[in-house]
Protein backbone atom coordinates (compact mmCIF):
# COMPACT_ATOMS: atom_id res chain seq x y z
CA UNK A 1 0.00 0.00 0.00
CA UNK A 2 1.39 3.44 -0.93
CA UNK A 3 0.88 6.75 0.82
CA UNK A 4 -1.68 7.73 -1.80
CA UNK A 5 -3.92 4.84 -0.70
CA UNK A 6 -4.11 5.97 2.91
CA UNK A 7 -7.11 7.65 4.46
CA UNK A 8 -6.09 11.09 5.71
CA UNK A 9 -5.70 12.06 9.31
CA UNK A 10 -4.43 9.02 11.21
CA UNK A 11 -1.12 8.88 13.06
CA UNK A 12 -0.06 5.85 10.98
CA UNK A 13 -0.68 7.76 7.74
CA UNK A 14 1.38 10.75 8.81
CA UNK A 15 4.20 8.52 10.03
CA UNK A 16 4.21 6.57 6.75
CA UNK A 17 4.49 9.80 4.80
CA UNK A 18 7.30 11.10 7.01
CA UNK A 19 9.14 7.81 6.51
CA UNK A 20 8.80 8.13 2.75
CA UNK A 21 10.01 11.74 2.95
CA UNK A 22 13.07 10.59 4.93
CA UNK A 23 13.87 8.07 2.19
CA UNK A 24 13.39 10.75 -0.44
CA UNK A 25 15.75 13.11 1.39
CA UNK A 26 18.42 10.40 1.42
CA UNK A 27 17.93 9.86 -2.31
CA UNK A 28 18.16 13.60 -2.96
CA UNK A 29 21.36 13.79 -0.94
CA UNK A 30 22.91 11.00 -2.98
CA UNK A 31 21.80 12.65 -6.25
CA UNK A 32 23.29 16.00 -5.18
CA UNK A 33 26.59 14.39 -4.21
CA UNK A 34 26.76 12.41 -7.43
CA UNK A 35 25.95 15.50 -9.51
CA UNK A 36 28.65 17.48 -7.68
CA UNK A 37 31.31 14.86 -8.41
CA UNK A 38 30.29 14.46 -12.05
CA UNK A 39 30.24 18.24 -12.54
CA UNK A 40 33.78 18.49 -11.18
CA UNK A 41 34.91 15.73 -13.52
CA UNK A 42 33.34 17.41 -16.54
CA UNK A 43 34.75 20.82 -15.61
CA UNK A 44 38.24 19.33 -15.30
CA UNK A 45 38.34 19.21 -19.10
CA UNK A 46 37.47 15.60 -19.80
CA UNK A 47 35.71 14.84 -23.08
CA UNK A 48 34.39 11.44 -22.03
CA UNK A 49 30.81 11.33 -23.42
CA UNK A 50 29.82 8.80 -20.77
CA UNK A 51 30.43 11.37 -18.02
CA UNK A 52 28.26 13.90 -19.83
CA UNK A 53 25.53 11.29 -20.21
CA UNK A 54 25.67 10.38 -16.53
CA UNK A 55 25.58 14.05 -15.54
CA UNK A 56 22.46 14.66 -17.63
CA UNK A 57 20.90 11.54 -16.16
CA UNK A 58 21.57 12.50 -12.53
CA UNK A 59 20.21 16.02 -13.13
CA UNK A 60 17.02 14.51 -14.49
CA UNK A 61 16.84 12.29 -11.41
CA UNK A 62 17.43 15.26 -9.11
CA UNK A 63 14.64 17.25 -10.77
CA UNK A 64 12.29 14.31 -10.45
CA UNK A 65 13.12 13.88 -6.78
CA UNK A 66 12.51 17.57 -6.21
CA UNK A 67 9.06 17.37 -7.79
CA UNK A 68 8.23 14.30 -5.76
CA UNK A 69 9.41 16.06 -2.59
CA UNK A 70 7.04 18.97 -3.22
CA UNK A 71 4.20 16.55 -3.87
CA UNK A 72 4.82 14.62 -0.65
CA UNK A 73 5.25 17.83 1.35
CA UNK A 74 1.85 19.03 0.18
CA UNK A 75 0.37 15.63 1.05
CA UNK A 76 1.86 15.82 4.55
CA UNK A 77 0.47 19.33 4.95
CA UNK A 78 -3.02 18.11 4.04
CA UNK A 79 -2.80 15.16 6.43
CA UNK A 80 -1.60 17.29 9.33
CA UNK A 81 -4.26 19.91 8.56
CA UNK A 82 -6.89 17.19 8.70
CA UNK A 83 -5.56 15.86 12.00
CA UNK A 84 -5.60 19.31 13.59
CA UNK A 85 -9.19 19.86 12.46
CA UNK A 86 -10.21 16.51 13.93
CA UNK A 87 -8.41 17.17 17.22
CA UNK A 88 -9.61 20.77 17.61
CA UNK A 89 -11.98 21.52 20.50
CA UNK A 90 -15.30 22.72 19.01
CA UNK A 91 -15.38 25.77 21.28
CA UNK A 92 -11.87 26.85 20.33
CA UNK A 93 -11.79 30.15 18.47
CA UNK A 94 -9.45 30.34 15.53
CA UNK A 95 -7.98 32.96 13.22
CA UNK A 96 -9.18 33.85 9.73
CA UNK A 97 -8.24 31.03 7.38
CA UNK A 98 -7.69 33.05 4.21
CA UNK A 99 -8.29 32.41 0.56
CA UNK A 100 -8.65 28.66 0.96
CA UNK A 101 -11.97 29.29 2.72
CA UNK A 102 -13.04 32.23 0.61
CA UNK A 103 -11.73 34.77 3.10
CA UNK A 104 -14.28 33.74 5.74
CA UNK A 105 -13.43 34.08 9.43
CA UNK A 106 -13.80 31.40 12.06
CA UNK A 107 -14.82 33.62 14.94
CA UNK A 108 -11.74 35.21 16.56
CA UNK A 109 -7.97 34.78 16.21
CA UNK A 110 -6.07 32.15 18.16
CA UNK A 111 -2.96 33.13 20.13
CA UNK A 112 0.24 33.09 18.08
CA UNK A 113 3.91 32.75 19.10
CA UNK A 114 5.23 36.16 20.07
CA UNK A 115 7.78 37.61 17.63
CA UNK A 116 11.33 38.19 18.85
CA UNK A 117 10.95 41.96 18.64
CA UNK A 118 7.98 44.28 18.42
CA UNK A 119 7.33 45.57 14.90
CA UNK A 120 6.93 49.28 14.33
CA UNK A 121 3.29 50.40 13.91
CA UNK A 122 1.99 51.34 10.45
CA UNK A 123 0.47 54.80 10.71
CA UNK A 124 -0.67 57.79 8.73
CA UNK A 125 -1.93 58.43 5.22
CA UNK A 126 0.89 56.58 3.50
CA UNK A 127 -0.48 53.37 5.01
CA UNK A 128 -4.09 54.13 4.00
CA UNK A 129 -5.20 54.26 7.60
CA UNK A 130 -3.97 50.77 8.49
CA UNK A 131 -2.70 51.03 12.06
CA UNK A 132 -1.51 48.80 14.84
CA UNK A 133 -2.89 49.60 18.33
CA UNK A 134 -0.45 50.81 20.93
CA UNK A 135 0.13 48.33 23.81
CA UNK A 136 -1.92 49.25 26.84
CA UNK A 137 0.06 50.44 29.90
CA UNK A 138 0.83 47.62 32.31
CA UNK A 139 1.07 47.83 36.08
CA UNK A 140 4.63 47.69 37.41
CA UNK A 141 5.82 44.15 37.96
CA UNK A 142 7.98 43.54 41.00
CA UNK A 143 9.90 40.94 38.98
CA UNK A 144 10.80 42.51 35.61
CA UNK A 145 9.99 40.26 32.66
CA UNK A 146 10.66 40.39 28.95
CA UNK A 147 7.75 42.34 27.41
CA UNK A 148 5.64 40.29 24.99
CA UNK A 149 4.31 42.18 21.95
CA UNK A 150 0.61 41.93 21.31
CA UNK A 151 -0.54 39.70 18.47
CA UNK A 152 -1.68 41.75 15.46
CA UNK A 153 -5.41 42.26 15.16
CA UNK A 154 -7.13 40.89 12.04
CA UNK A 155 -7.73 43.45 9.31
CA UNK A 156 -10.95 43.87 7.42
CA UNK A 157 -11.19 43.21 3.70
CA UNK A 158 -11.62 46.95 3.15
CA UNK A 159 -8.44 47.78 5.07
CA UNK A 160 -6.39 45.26 3.11
CA UNK A 161 -7.86 46.42 -0.19
CA UNK A 162 -6.97 50.03 0.73
CA UNK A 163 -3.42 49.02 1.59
CA UNK A 164 -3.03 47.12 -1.69
CA UNK A 165 -4.37 50.13 -3.58
CA UNK A 166 -1.91 52.41 -1.76
CA UNK A 167 1.04 50.17 -2.65
CA UNK A 168 -0.08 50.09 -6.28
CA UNK A 169 -0.66 53.86 -6.46
CA UNK A 170 2.78 54.63 -5.05
CA UNK A 171 4.39 52.35 -7.62
CA UNK A 172 2.44 53.81 -10.55
CA UNK A 173 3.42 57.38 -9.77
CA UNK A 174 7.11 56.48 -9.61
CA UNK A 175 7.58 56.11 -5.85
CA UNK A 176 8.81 52.51 -6.14
CA UNK A 177 11.04 52.70 -3.05
CA UNK A 178 8.23 54.00 -0.87
CA UNK A 179 5.92 51.34 -2.26
CA UNK A 180 8.48 48.67 -1.39
CA UNK A 181 8.93 50.11 2.10
CA UNK A 182 5.18 49.96 2.77
CA UNK A 183 5.10 46.38 1.49
CA UNK A 184 8.06 45.31 3.61
CA UNK A 185 6.58 46.78 6.77
CA UNK A 186 3.25 45.07 6.13
CA UNK A 187 5.13 41.75 6.05
CA UNK A 188 6.16 42.03 9.71
CA UNK A 189 3.20 44.00 11.12
CA UNK A 190 0.14 42.19 9.79
CA UNK A 191 -1.12 38.86 11.09
CA UNK A 192 -0.11 35.85 8.96
CA UNK A 193 -3.61 35.35 7.57
CA UNK A 194 -3.80 39.00 6.55
CA UNK A 195 -0.36 38.86 4.93
CA UNK A 196 -1.59 35.95 2.82
CA UNK A 197 -4.73 37.85 1.85
CA UNK A 198 -2.71 40.94 0.95
CA UNK A 199 -0.40 38.77 -1.16
CA UNK A 200 -3.45 37.41 -3.00
CA UNK A 201 -4.62 40.98 -3.69
CA UNK A 202 -1.20 42.13 -4.92
CA UNK A 203 -0.89 39.05 -7.10
CA UNK A 204 -3.97 40.01 -9.10
CA UNK A 205 -4.09 43.80 -8.75
CA UNK A 206 -0.69 45.01 -7.56
CA UNK A 207 2.58 45.97 -9.27
CA UNK A 208 4.50 43.14 -10.98
CA UNK A 209 6.57 41.24 -8.44
CA UNK A 210 4.94 42.88 -5.40
CA UNK A 211 3.32 39.67 -4.17
CA UNK A 212 6.62 37.78 -4.27
CA UNK A 213 8.45 40.68 -2.64
CA UNK A 214 5.95 40.72 0.23
CA UNK A 215 6.28 36.95 0.68
CA UNK A 216 10.09 37.13 0.83
CA UNK A 217 9.95 40.07 3.26
CA UNK A 218 8.10 37.90 5.79
CA UNK A 219 11.39 36.01 6.33
CA UNK A 220 12.83 39.16 7.93
CA UNK A 221 10.39 38.82 10.83
CA UNK A 222 10.15 36.39 13.72
CA UNK A 223 10.01 32.64 13.19
CA UNK A 224 6.46 32.09 14.46
CA UNK A 225 4.69 34.52 12.10
CA UNK A 226 6.93 33.47 9.20
CA UNK A 227 5.98 29.80 9.61
CA UNK A 228 2.31 30.66 10.07
CA UNK A 229 2.35 32.81 6.93
CA UNK A 230 3.91 29.96 4.96
CA UNK A 231 1.10 27.67 6.11
CA UNK A 232 -1.51 30.27 5.14
CA UNK A 233 -0.01 30.66 1.67
CA UNK A 234 -0.05 26.90 1.16
CA UNK A 235 -3.66 26.68 2.26
CA UNK A 236 -4.60 29.54 -0.02
CA UNK A 237 -3.08 27.89 -3.07
CA UNK A 238 -0.47 30.65 -3.46
CA UNK A 239 2.23 28.16 -4.41
CA UNK A 240 4.59 30.61 -6.13
CA UNK A 241 4.61 33.02 -3.20
CA UNK A 242 4.90 30.15 -0.70
CA UNK A 243 7.98 28.93 -2.57
CA UNK A 244 9.45 32.46 -2.52
CA UNK A 245 8.97 32.68 1.25
CA UNK A 246 10.33 29.19 1.87
CA UNK A 247 13.46 29.91 -0.16
CA UNK A 248 13.94 33.13 1.79
CA UNK A 249 13.77 31.11 5.03
CA UNK A 250 16.94 29.31 3.93
CA UNK A 251 18.77 32.49 4.92
CA UNK A 252 17.83 32.23 8.60
CA UNK A 253 20.98 32.40 10.76
CA UNK A 254 22.01 29.28 12.68
CA UNK A 255 21.11 30.84 16.03
CA UNK A 256 17.48 31.33 14.94
CA UNK A 257 16.94 28.14 12.97
CA UNK A 258 15.89 26.02 16.01
CA UNK A 259 13.04 28.44 16.68
CA UNK A 260 12.05 28.31 13.01
CA UNK A 261 12.00 24.50 13.01
CA UNK A 262 9.81 24.51 16.13
CA UNK A 263 7.47 27.06 14.54
CA UNK A 264 7.16 25.01 11.35
CA UNK A 265 6.26 21.94 13.41
CA UNK A 266 3.67 23.96 15.31
CA UNK A 267 1.82 24.83 12.09
CA UNK A 268 2.12 21.35 10.63
CA UNK A 269 5.03 21.95 8.24
CA UNK A 270 7.48 19.40 9.62
CA UNK A 271 8.45 18.31 6.11
CA UNK A 272 9.67 21.83 5.35
CA UNK A 273 11.82 21.71 8.45
CA UNK A 274 13.42 18.51 7.18
CA UNK A 275 14.09 20.20 3.85
CA UNK A 276 15.79 23.13 5.62
CA UNK A 277 18.04 20.70 7.47
CA UNK A 278 18.84 18.96 4.19
CA UNK A 279 19.82 22.29 2.63
CA UNK A 280 21.94 23.18 5.67
CA UNK A 281 23.76 19.87 5.29
CA UNK A 282 25.79 21.48 2.48
CA UNK A 283 26.69 24.62 4.44
CA UNK A 284 30.36 25.54 4.97
CA UNK A 285 31.95 23.54 7.82
CA UNK A 286 32.00 26.39 10.33
CA UNK A 287 28.32 27.22 9.75
CA UNK A 288 27.33 23.57 9.79
CA UNK A 289 29.12 23.01 13.12
CA UNK A 290 27.58 26.16 14.58
CA UNK A 291 24.08 25.03 13.61
CA UNK A 292 24.57 21.56 15.10
CA UNK A 293 25.61 23.19 18.36
CA UNK A 294 22.64 25.58 18.30
CA UNK A 295 20.20 22.74 17.66
CA UNK A 296 21.49 20.72 20.60
CA UNK A 297 21.57 23.75 22.89
CA UNK A 298 17.91 24.38 22.00
CA UNK A 299 16.96 20.85 23.02
CA UNK A 300 16.79 19.56 19.44
CA UNK A 301 19.53 16.93 19.66
CA UNK A 302 17.66 14.67 17.23
CA UNK A 303 17.75 17.41 14.60
CA UNK A 304 21.45 17.97 15.29
CA UNK A 305 22.14 14.27 14.65
CA UNK A 306 19.91 14.30 11.57
CA UNK A 307 21.87 17.27 10.23
CA UNK A 308 25.18 15.45 10.77
CA UNK A 309 23.77 12.33 9.12
CA UNK A 310 22.82 14.36 6.05
CA UNK A 311 26.27 15.96 5.96
CA UNK A 312 28.06 12.61 6.20
CA UNK A 313 28.10 12.21 2.43
CA UNK A 314 30.27 15.29 1.82
CA UNK A 315 33.95 15.32 0.88
CA UNK A 316 36.11 13.77 3.59
CA UNK A 317 38.18 16.93 4.01
CA UNK A 318 35.07 19.05 4.56
CA UNK A 319 33.76 16.52 7.07
CA UNK A 320 37.02 16.59 9.00
CA UNK A 321 36.97 20.40 9.07
CA UNK A 322 33.41 20.23 10.41
CA UNK A 323 34.29 17.64 13.06
CA UNK A 324 37.18 19.72 14.37
CA UNK A 325 34.80 22.60 15.02
CA UNK A 326 32.31 20.40 16.88
CA UNK A 327 32.60 19.46 20.53
CA UNK A 328 33.60 15.87 21.19
CA UNK A 329 30.05 14.64 21.69
CA UNK A 330 28.80 15.92 18.34
CA UNK A 331 32.07 15.04 16.61
CA UNK A 332 31.64 11.50 17.87
CA UNK A 333 28.14 11.40 16.37
CA UNK A 334 29.55 12.53 13.01
CA UNK A 335 32.44 10.05 13.14
CA UNK A 336 30.02 7.21 13.86
CA UNK A 337 28.09 8.05 10.72
CA UNK A 338 31.25 8.36 8.62
CA UNK A 339 32.51 5.01 9.92
CA UNK A 340 29.19 3.36 9.12
CA UNK A 341 28.41 4.98 5.75
CA UNK A 342 31.66 5.79 3.95
CA UNK A 343 34.16 3.61 2.13
CA UNK A 344 37.47 2.69 3.82
CA UNK A 345 39.40 5.05 1.53
CA UNK A 346 37.06 7.94 2.35
CA UNK A 347 37.37 7.09 6.01
CA UNK A 348 41.16 7.26 5.79
CA UNK A 349 40.97 10.73 4.21
CA UNK A 350 38.58 11.85 6.93
CA UNK A 351 40.90 10.44 9.60
CA UNK A 352 43.89 12.27 8.13
CA UNK A 353 42.04 15.53 8.65
CA UNK A 354 41.48 14.71 12.32
CA UNK A 355 45.11 14.12 13.28
CA UNK A 356 45.41 17.72 14.47
CA UNK A 357 43.16 16.79 17.41
CA UNK A 358 44.10 13.56 19.21
CA UNK A 359 40.77 13.52 21.04
CA UNK A 360 38.78 13.71 17.80
CA UNK A 361 41.01 11.07 16.20
CA UNK A 362 40.53 8.69 19.12
CA UNK A 363 36.79 9.25 18.86
CA UNK A 364 36.97 8.09 15.25
CA UNK A 365 38.95 4.98 16.19
CA UNK A 366 36.27 4.16 18.77
CA UNK A 367 33.58 4.57 16.10
CA UNK A 368 35.51 2.23 13.77
CA UNK A 369 35.82 -0.34 16.54
CA UNK A 370 32.06 -0.27 17.05
CA UNK A 371 31.41 -1.47 13.48
CA UNK A 372 30.99 -5.09 12.49
CA UNK A 373 34.21 -7.10 12.20
CA UNK A 374 34.50 -7.03 8.41
CA UNK A 375 33.92 -3.29 8.11
CA UNK A 376 36.20 -2.47 11.04
CA UNK A 377 39.01 -4.61 9.60
CA UNK A 378 38.75 -2.90 6.20
CA UNK A 379 38.77 0.54 7.81
CA UNK A 380 41.82 -0.21 9.96
CA UNK A 381 43.64 -1.57 6.91
CA UNK A 382 42.93 1.67 5.05
CA UNK A 383 44.27 3.68 8.01
CA UNK A 384 47.47 1.61 8.12
CA UNK A 385 47.94 2.02 4.37
CA UNK A 386 47.64 5.80 4.79
CA UNK A 387 50.28 5.72 7.54
CA UNK A 388 47.83 6.64 10.28
CA UNK A 389 47.84 5.15 13.80
CA UNK A 390 45.20 2.54 14.55
CA UNK A 391 45.25 2.75 18.35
Amino acid sequence: MTVRDLDPGTTEDVQALRTELDELLRARRYAAQREHRLTEAVQSGTTDPELHRQLAQIRTLRDGLGSRHLELSERLLALEDHRREQDAVPAQRRRPTGARFGGAYEESPAPQPAPAVAAAPMRGARFAGVTVPEPEPQAPDPAPQQPQPQAPEPRSAAELAALAARITALHRRGSAQESAAVTAQAAVVLAPGDVARLIALLRTEGPPGAAGYLARAVAHGAAGPAAATLAELRRGGLAEEAAALFHALWGYPATELPALLAALEQVGLSADGLTLLWEWGSAPPAELAALAGCLRAAGRAEDAHRLLHQAAGRRPGELAATALQLDLQLADALSQRVARLRSPSDLAQYAAGLTASPAHYQSLLAAVGAQDEIRARAALAALRTAGLPIR
